[in-house]
């Protein structure tokens, strides 16, 4: 798999904080979709645009964390990723847990692009609006 090398260097990047290496590993024309509904619904470009959502995420929930589960892919241009998300509302308090799958796309040997589908966008929603 040409990328699970690539995903996997990510994820911990990702893990650690460490916004210089994810920076390289983003290609210039970057971009995520977050869902409506989720308390930073929206499209985030670039490598700030990879901050600033992050950002969005960890001043949502606090406890957050992400753990790959599994990946499959990877072979050409794309790779899916599964994880397992938790975390608390800062607002509300409630605390949940889900899964995401991530579909990452890549152009020149970078990460250009990540869809991702969460189990129960009304799981998040609800978890801080109560």
């Amino acid at each position: 798999m040409k990328y699970r090398g690539f995903c996997e260097q990510f994820v911990a990047a990702l893990g650690a904080a460490d916004w210089a290496l994810m920076e390289q590993l983003l290609h210039p024309d970057f971009e995520v979709v977050e869902a409506a509904g989720l308390p930073y619904a929206g499209v985030y470009r670039g490598a700030e645009g990879w901050r600033r959502l992050s950002d969005a995420v960890l001043s949502t929930w606090s406890g957050f964390r992400l753990r790959l589960i599994e990946m499959h892919g990877g072979d050409e241009d794309a790779a899916v990723l599964r994880f397992a998300m938790s975390g608390r509302s800062r607002k509300t308090g409630t605390a949940w847990e889900t899964s995401v799958l991530e579909l990452w796309k890549f152009r020149d040997d970078r990460l250009v692009r990540i869809d991702p589908y969460y189990f129960d966008t009304h799981l998040l929603a609800r978890a801080d609006a109560e």
